[in-house]
């Protein structure tokens, strides 16, 4: 159709549509840009919180807060800013406000007023020259200020600002202030692109210190980077790997410099003065991007089993291998940095054979006798064998990690959190031992805005309500091919060995004409599992402190679940929350959800009125305070008469309603048809409301909370495919009095029947454009084929009708005029 059908049906473009299209349902977004599929949490190793940006991530670094518009103050800031604070006895907040001023901020001289108050003139003198080096250190360069004769180009003097510094060290004998002159002469050096320089200096000036701070951790830095300048990048390697490891005051600079090195020379090994330094060596390497890190495990673990890098680097490859094994090679393919195709096919095909080394490290070093005080070995290990669907095992390894004793919060909630996992898959069924395991779990995980707490949540969320709806259960665990596998697990005792698919017995269920599986569980389990749906869901995710929610990818859409569920669930949910159950599940699964009669009964009202139950929807809707359709959405949103449409139906169109008297009058004309099957006004009434109350209607508020331009077409949901409306308008076309007026009520139907296609057409699109170009094309082509025969034998039945029988009319004529949609018909098109 050339033109939408909304100008086909001359629908008035009212102010309130413009803000319909902001209320786009899109359905759960990543809230943190480091999202991906995964369920073991870094921060469940040791020393996580030091190296967390260089935990496993698709982006530049890890956890960078993109939301927050506050300036934080970098590690080698911060701990500049409170070294100096100490210094001068004054207050942090003051010091920042002088050498870290906020943008906008008018630099302060409160740290320089302190000095000179407490006579520290050589202090004073070293932090002009100081901020003196920074601002050519840090100035921008501008690539086409060679090519502007307006401005006079005044290089550094290096070698007086060199002068400076050795002048102020020779006189002075303040140890806070020599080993800041020493770094920045090694600084100042190869600012100067002397790199040799730099070197000697780093050696004369700074490892002779007899106290050295973080300061001598940046002049090491400065030293690693002359390597680097210099052309020895294996020297460099070297140093910034202990860098890395060993000062967390540079370590982005050491990463961005490993980075850029990229290449591991094994020569620099023969650098390392131990066994520790090397293993730092192979630790720095394993955080690098695109590294595989088990064989540097390997080879830290024997170097070094206390190293701190150790547990840090198996959680890193843990999540780079579920990034792989979760993603189907699509995916892939779009995503993840700047990779050869080749290369992601490889990490795709290897990804559960990585999982099985990866395992077997866990369970080798859970025995270690340097590492066995540590449950997070015992952890992954069960995680792993999760995995790889050994159930048994896994609860064996998990019990292990129980029972030694830790600090580490993080890793403590992972051990509840593959508790909650292991026990919603433990049996087919649910079982009151698997409801009392669970409850206070979910209570402790629920509205998390932690993306692997909220995955883990949601995938027991969604196992339990498939398990008590009797349906099948999705695997959250499997590795995705590409395919949706279902597993519904049981307590075999046999191994099911790793990654073997579905197991367990089939579901009970039963499936409906549209070939749509539907729960035979008893009401009260599947008010249970509606429950536990709505719980997974966006909209019940944590508020934020910037307004909306924490929702993830892993969580479902409340909306969408609302309408995907009959009034009879609703019915047994009400129920469910009416039943004063001595139950602690029951009690505590009711506070969870926080249902009250007026959202229950709002949504059963909808649901009734979905499935054109009107008298149920009204009876529904009486339970509803009037005070609710008064207020938004409803104000806005309910603000044209549903049963006026194209000059059809009531005469004044902006004559307001309330759902429960929309659903009463509707209950009315089913009635008066019922009684007298010829009402025509009855019939079009029914027609209008009916199709007011769908996608297109000025009042889709009725069916919906949310209207979205990327709704998804379900033509077995008449809110999208009309065929209610339709059915209407047929029958008033053939008891019409006249023949203008079943003229009319002819083109309504064709209205309906060309939504129906037009959403069909759109649906049979989808997709295609992904692929490749000839096959696309060779797609297309098929499309508009299928589409021309399903036109002409199945969806112009009304249009057909309109120029055959009702050719003659004035109303006819007019449609020839003004509907481009009909013209094209008539024209063949």
């Amino acid at each position: 159709m050339k033109n939408s059908l909304k100008s086909m049906l001359r629908l008035s473009n009212r102010t309130k549509s413009f803000i319909i299209l902001f209320l786009i349902a899109c359905g759960p977004m990543p809230f943190d840009y480091d999202e991906f599929k995964s369920f073991f949490s870094p921060e469940s190793a040791a020393n996580e919180s030091i190296f967390r940006p260089y935990n496993f991530t698709t982006q530049f670094t890890y956890g960078n807060n993109y939301w927050s518009a506050e300036a934080n103050l970098s590690p080698d800031q911060s701990a500049n800013q409170q070294a100096w604070a100490e210094y001068a006895g004054i207050s942090e907040k003051e010091v920042g406000a002088e050498l870290y001023p906020a943008y906008g901020e008018n630099n302060s001289n409160a740290l320089s007023n302190a000095l000179q108050r407490k006579g520290k003139t050589e202090a004073l003198e070293y932090l002009t020259l100081a901020k003196e080096i920074e601002s050519v250190d840090t100035a921008y360069e501008d690539p086409y200020a060679e090519n502007d004769t307006t401005k006079a180009q005044t290089p550094t003097d290096y070698v007086a600002l060199e002068s400076k510094i050795q002048d102020l060290s020779a006189r002075t004998n303040d140890s806070f202030l020599k080993e800041r002159l020493a770094y920045q002469a090694v600084k100042v050096a190869d600012m100067a692109d002397n790199p040799k320089k730099s070197i000697d200096l780093y050696e004369k000036l700074v490892k002779p210190l007899k106290t050295k701070t973080f300061i001598s951790d940046w002049a090491a830095s400065r030293m690693a980077g002359a390597y680097m300048h210099a052309g020895d990048s294996t020297s460099a390697f070297y140093h910034f790997s202990q860098i890395l490891v060993n000062a967390p005051t540079r370590q982005s600079a050491a990463y961005l410099s490993l980075k850029r090195i990229t290449k591991f020379g094994e020569d620099a090994l023969k650098l390392c003065k131990n066994d520790n330094e090397k293993a730092n060596l192979y630790a720095a390497t394993a955080v690098l991007p695109l590294q595989d890190g088990l064989p540097l495990l390997e080879k830290i673990k024997d170097l070094d089993s206390k190293n701190k890098l150790l547990e840090f680097v198996m959680a890193r490859e843990i999540n780079k291998n579920e990034y792989y094994f979760f993603n189907n090679q699509e995916t892939l393919q779009y995503g993840f940095w700047e990779v050869d195709s080749l290369t992601k096919v490889s990490w795709k095909s290897n990804a559960k054979n990585y999982f099985e080394k990866l395992l077997a490290f866990n369970l080798d070093a859970a025995e270690d006798a340097n590492l066995k005080s540590s449950p997070f070995w015992y952890t992954a290990a069960s995680y792993l064998a999760f995995i790889g669907k050994d159930l048994s095992k896994a609860q064996e390894l998990l019990q292990k990690a129980k029972a030694i004793p830790t600090d580490n919060q993080s890793l403590k909630d992972q051990i509840a959190m593959q508790e909650m996992i292991f026990a919603v898959s433990e049996t087919d069924v649910v079982t009151p031992n698997m409801e009392a395991t669970v409850m206070p779990l979910l209570e402790r995980f629920a509205r998390s805005d932690k993306f692997r707490v909220a995955n883990n949540f949601n995938a027991a969320c969604k196992i339990m309500a498939a398990k008590y709806e009797e349906l099948p259960v999705n695997d959250e665990f499997a590795e995705n091919l590409g395919e949706k596998s279902t597993v519904v697990s049981s307590q075999s005792n046999k191994s099911l060995g790793w990654f073997s698919g579905c197991f367990g017995k089939k579901s009970k269920d039963e499936k409906t004409a549209e070939g749509v599986l539907v729960s035979t569980a008893s009401p009260e389990n599947q008010a249970k599992a509606f429950i536990l749906k709505v719980l997974a869901s966006a909209q019940q995710a944590k508020q934020t402190e910037y307004g909306g929610t924490a929702s993830f990818m892993s969580n479902t859409d409340q909306y969408e679940i609302e309408a995907k569920t009959s009034s009879k669930v609703i019915n047994y949910v009400i129920d469910y929350f009416k039943k004063k159950s001595p139950n602690n599940f029951d009690q505590k699964l009711q506070a969870m959800a926080g249902f009250n009669n007026e959202y229950l009964y709002t949504v059963l009202g909808r649901r009734a009125l979905a499935e054109h139950q009107y008298a149920q929807a009204a009876e529904a809707w009486k339970n509803v305070s009037p005070q609710t359709w008064q207020a938004e959405p409803f104000q806005t949103y309910l603000d044209v008469n549903p049963f006026s449409l194209n000059g059809l139906g009531d005469s004044n169109a902006k004559q307001r309603t309330t759902p429960v008297a929309f659903a009463k009058r509707m209950a009315e004309l089913e009635s008066k048809i019922k009684q007298n099957p010829n009402d025509f006004e009855s019939l079009i009434l029914l027609g209008c409301g009916s199709y007011n109350m769908s996608y297109y209607g000025n009042s889709w508020i009725l069916l919906r909370r949310e209207w979205s331009t990327n709704d998804t077409f379900d033509e077995n949901d008449d809110y999208f495919s009309y065929d209610k409306a339709l059915s209407y308008f047929d029958k008033a076309m053939q008891v019409a009095p006249k023949p203008e007026l079943a003229a009319k009520a002819c083109f309504m139907a064709a209205t309906c029947q060309q939504i129906k296609y037009a959403g069909i057409s759109s649906k049979m699109y989808d997709g295609i454009y992904s692929l490749p170009e000839d096959e696309m094309k060779a797609k297309e082509e098929a499309i508009k084929q299928t589409l021309s025969s399903l036109k002409k034998d199945k969806y112009s039945t009304y249009f057909n009708l309109l120029k055959t029988k009702y050719g003659s009319t004035a109303y006819e004529e007019q449609l020839i005029e003004e509907c481009s949609t009909y013209k094209d018909y008539l024209a063949g098109k």
